[in-house]
């Protein structure tokens, strides 16, 4: 008897550990995916690539990367972000970039609703300097995914 009740203790916490990771892991499917555009009026540098001055669509439709496109063209580069705050209010979308070096670094993407730091920035986000250059984001398109 002790067995049998043992066995059946054993089959519901493997039921409900098997729940639990499929709540978890259903939510971390989910996720806004965000087009959007901006004019940058200088050259940059986002993962060791230079752009040159110009209008660029961003989007995350890949988790955990932004990907950039100079707008009439088909190649991109996707950079790896980390969602690092969500402000208590909506917030005008844009793009961040500090001078290091004599030439502007991408070093985050702030959307309606979240703030995503390019991860080789990650100690210096939120940082404000008087090297910053914020440009604003147009959201073409938003959805859910």
């Amino acid at each position: 008897m002790r067995t049998f009740s043992t066995f059946v203790l054993a089959i519901l916490r493997a039921g409900a550990l098997v729940s639990v990771v499929l709540l978890l892991s259903g939510l971390g499917l989910a996720q806004k995916v965000v087009t959007a555009r901006a004019t940058i009026p200088f050259k940059f540098w986002a993962q060791d690539h230079e752009f040159q001055a110009g209008d660029y669509v961003f989007d995350n439709e890949v988790p955990g990367a932004a990907t950039i496109r100079r707008e009439g063209t088909n190649s991109s580069i996707g950079v790896s972000i980390i969602l690092y705050a969500v402000p208590g209010e909506k917030e005008n979308p844009r793009v961040i970039f500090v001078r290091r070096d004599g030439a502007y670094c991408l070093v985050e993407l702030w959307g309606v609703q979240d703030r995503h730091v390019v991860t080789a920035e990650f100690e210096h986000r939120g940082e404000a300097s008087e090297q910053q250059r914020q440009v604003p984001l147009t959201i073409v398109e938003s959805r859910d995914e």
